[in-house]
Parts: structure tokens; sequence; C-alpha cells
């Protein structure tokens, strides 16, 4: 396959060129989560031209996912999701590496697979997992991406834990935090998903080429109901257990 010619859409981009191609071939990106964010994450990032990603997904494919899970189809469903993932993202692109972990991981387990990647991509949906992973990252200075949807609003977050003097996740939620809601109990329009599992590939990309655009520990915010887009930045909560 000629790289040059299926990447020369990068390499022309202003600030981009063959370097940043070269680097994202060399990268290494851990996705948690294989749903209706990391299922759209993952493809952009494979034909992007990511080296090694690592899907990471205990859950099956019921029918209720396919309308916002398209790498997903009906012959699929019962499967798990990081195997069927892996399957379809070698597909699309075969000078990827993909890997895929079909169980549910301890945080010993956790960190271990964390320290060995470039970035992480919390598309998980469940708090207690995304604390354990904001934990990890922040300890191990990780890059982190953490994205949310519902209904028709999402959210990106993006945590670059270069220092101990940024703030983290856990500064905005913590374990005691009850009753949030997902989208199982609440719905959710699925071009949601593809907007936000997009936006956390492009802010994948740019962070590990090293794009910055002054939004790290920003939360950005969408309304797609009414296409509004707002951006809070995200301060440190001086009695977080985690970053203070």
């Amino acid at each position: 396959m000629d790289k040059q010619l299926r990447y020369s859409s990068h390499i022309r981009l202003e600030g981009f060129g063959k370097q940043s191609q070269t680097t994202l071939l060399g990268s290494s990106v851990l996705i948690v989560g294989a749903g209706g964010l990391g299922s759209i994450a993952s493809l952009y990032l494979t034909t992007s031209g990511i080296g090694h990603i690592t899907i990471v997904d205990f859950d099956s494919i019921d029918e209720s996912n396919l309308p916002r899970q398209i790498l997903f189809k009906a012959d699929d469903l019962g499967q798990n999701k990081a195997l069927v993932t892996k399957q379809r993202l070698t597909e699309y692109n075969p000078d990827s590496i993909i890997n895929s972990i079909d169980k549910k991981l301890s945080e010993d387990e956790m960190n271990n697979l964390i320290s060995q990647v470039d970035i992480v991509i919390d598309a998980t949906d469940n708090l207690e997992s995304r604390l354990m992973i904001n934990k990890i990252c922040y300890n191990i200075k990780k890059p982190l991406i953490v994205g949310a949807a519902i209904r028709y609003e999402g959210h990106v977050l993006k945590l670059v834990n270069a220092t101990d003097n940024g703030s983290c996740l856990n500064c905005l939620y913590s374990s005691s935090d009850e009753n949030l809601e997902d989208c199982a109990g609440n719905g959710i329009m699925s071009p949601v998903a593809g907007i936000i599992g997009s936006m956390m590939a492009n802010e994948c990309i740019k962070t590990l080429i090293g794009m910055s655009n002054n939004q790290e520990n920003t939360i950005l915010i969408f309304d797609l109901k009414n296409n509004i887009y707002q951006k809070i930045k995200l301060p440190k909560n001086k009695k977080c257990s985690v970053c203070s």
C-alpha cells in the first residue's frame, strides 16, 4: 500500500505534513469502550493511520446498538464488541495493528495496559470505570480524552496530564456521585454519538502530533438539538483526592 498516497490529504494540511503522519504511524492508542463513541473514534483513528490500537470492551452487541454503533451489523448480535471491532478495523486498514481485550480489567491490569500506550480514549459509560482510568492516567502522566453523549448532547474533555498542576476528571465527579444519566435510560440521537466520537478522534490525533489549541482541561459541550457550542475550563479542585 502506498502510504504517501493513502494519507496524502493529511500530509497536504498546513501544520501537519509527512512528519506528523509518521508520528501517527508510530503511535499507540488505548480505547476503553467500543460502543457509540468508541466505535466511531476507533474507525477514524484506524483510517487516519494510527499504528497500534487496543480496544477494551467486555459487552456484547444487541439490537439497540445498531443505529449508532456503525461498525456492527445484524449478523454480529450477541458477539463481543471488542472482538468484532478488531475484525472490522483490520478490514479498513490492514496496516494498523489492532488488539482486542474482551474482559473487564482490574485496576492493576488497566494500569499495566495504560503504561504501554501513548494516549487513552475513555469511551466508557459508567462513572466507576471513568474515575479509575482518570486516576491511572493522572498518576502515570498519560494524556486522556474523555467523551460522553446522551439525548441530543455531548461533551469532550482533553486532559494532558503532563504535570501535577492540571485538573482531572475527579475534580468534576467523585465516586460518591449517584444517579448519573445514561443512554439506556434517556435515549440518544444516533448522529450525536458519531459527532462526539469523531471529536474524540480529532483531539487524540492533535495531541499525538503536538498540535495545541489551548483547550486542554477544557470541557467542550455540544447541544446538538439547538446547535449550541460552549467551552468551560475545568478548574483544579483543591479537595480532589486524585490531583490535589
